[in-house]
């Protein structure tokens, strides 16, 4: 039985190889949105139901809008795997400040460039990249463990918590923020459940494809969540560090080129 237990341990996928499948979306919908929206079609800050409205008598950029909209959907498949990787990362972290710090510096260190790729400016006021989302769950999730003993108090205070997240990545204007917190939220509440709690986080991504379409491939996502093995992996901080300011900035050069 030991035998046998430490080889499913070694099957499926670590918290490392979902992050990278993680980053190959964010990739997608850097590609579309930033390159091929913002920068070829000259379409930024349009939703899908606009860009076909504007692109319907063009037939080559129709193509080109089509891609896009695929390559944002699934985008849209990086949210519910960021999201359980970072309730991972909060049991699992040796220093809760130093793992906020470090969500925190991402999230400013993507900003700039996140305006550069996908409005071609160095500063929008009406949209955030979508890390600060990560840093109010974290912020969440400690309220959350805080008050984890069972009581009405405790569940009235995470859901004000929770309520409080929502309000503030919709004033903020965080992309996928609402998205991202209320699937954080689930996979904490149903950590103990790993079945359960995959199921809905499943729903809440499905609910998600009622407010937007390009959340419609979400769902998907919890194939490969399905195949976590509960081991780390082989990580690169740093790497884990710059990989989406760094996409980001390359896609807003290239943007202005294109």
């Amino acid at each position: 039985m030991e035998r046998l237990a430490q080889t499913n341990r070694t099957r499926g996928m670590s918290a490392s190889a979902l992050r990278l499948a993680g980053y190959f979306c964010l990739l997608a919908g850097v590609a579309g949105k930033g390159l091929i929206q913002h920068g070829m079609l000259g379409l930024t800050g349009l939703d899908m139901q606009q860009m076909m409205g504007v692109l319907e008598q063009s037939s080559e950029a129709m193509t080109l809008a089509t891609v896009s909209i695929v390559l944002q959907a699934l985008e849209t498949c990086a949210v519910p795997i960021f999201a359980f990787l970072l309730v991972e990362g909060f049991q699992k972290t040796a220093s809760y400040q130093h793992y906020l710090t470090r969500m925190i510096l991402v999230a400013l260190a993507s900003e700039i460039p996140y305006n550069l790729a996908f409005g071609g400016r160095l500063f929008v006021m009406d949209s955030r990249n979508p890390v600060f989302a990560m840093v109010l769950c974290l912020l969440m999730l400690y309220f959350f463990r805080y008050f984890s003993a069972r009581s009405v108090r405790n569940t009235a205070i995470k859901a004000v918590v929770t309520v409080s997240a929502l309000l503030w990545s919709g004033m903020l204007g965080i992309e996928h923020g609402a998205f991202l917190v209320l699937i954080t939220a689930v996979f904490w509440l149903m950590r103990s459940k790993p079945g359960f709690q995959l199921l809905a986080g499943c729903g809440v991504a499905g609910i998600a494809t009622l407010f937007s379409l390009f959340n419609l491939t979400a769902p998907f996502s919890f194939l490969l969540l399905y195949l976590y093995n509960g081991e780390k992996g082989d990580s690169n901080r740093v790497f884990n560090l710059i990989c989406y300011p760094l996409m980001l900035l390359i896609a807003g050069i290239a943007a202005i080129y294109l």
